[in-house]
């Protein structure tokens, strides 16, 4: 199998920098273009992701030829509050002096033309549910977190200050090594 052709298209319009499109309006032609696909018979459900601002509006649409199976009609109105109260949030702890025990809630690695640079993980204290922000503290953490065999979020490691006012995580163990 080839990258250029894959068995069944991930995209419909190549993405934003292959297509292109004024604003929010990008996001319209792939609507349009999977409403046609669906009404074809190409398919029976479609899933378009759109984003807007400078990455801060996030919509997704389901789209189907099919009605519910439940013969309930779709909402004519948004069914979510416009503003949520009780959502408990996590303290911050921006600067983590000893080693502490720690999980990966989620993670991203910046790369650059050479390859990965970075990750940026925020994780939760396991000593008092605390959230932190921290860089990789070394190249195994790194290579790690850039592999598609594991799932990253949820494993566990340690962090602490790292030097220069930033935390760094490890999967490996800081306390064995102090």
């Amino acid at each position: 199998m080839s990258i250029g052709n894959p068995p069944k298209p991930i995209t419909l319009l190549g993405g934003l920098t292959s297509f292109g499109g004024a604003g929010n309006n990008y996001s319209m032609h792939a609507l349009t273009e999977m409403t046609r696909l669906l009404r074809k018979g190409n398919g029976k459900t479609g899933l378009v992701l759109a984003n807007g601002g400078v990455a801060t509006y996030q919509h997704v649409v389901c789209l189907s030829k099919s009605p519910r199976r439940d013969g309930l009609p779709y909402p004519d109105h948004n069914p979510l509050p416009a503003i949520t109260t009780n959502v408990q949030i996590p303290e911050l702890d921006a600067r983590i002096e000893e080693p502490n025990a720690a999980t990966i809630e989620t993670y991203t690695v910046e790369y650059d033309k050479s390859g990965p640079l970075r990750a940026h993980i925020v994780g939760r204290l396991r000593s008092n549910g605390h959230r932190f922000l921290a860089n990789h503290a070394d190249e195994r953490t790194l290579r790690e977190l850039c592999s598609t065999d594991t799932e990253q979020i949820g494993r566990s490691g340690e962090v602490k200050s790292g030097g220069n006012g930033r935390n760094v995580f490890t999967l490996a163990s800081l306390i064995a090594k102090l």
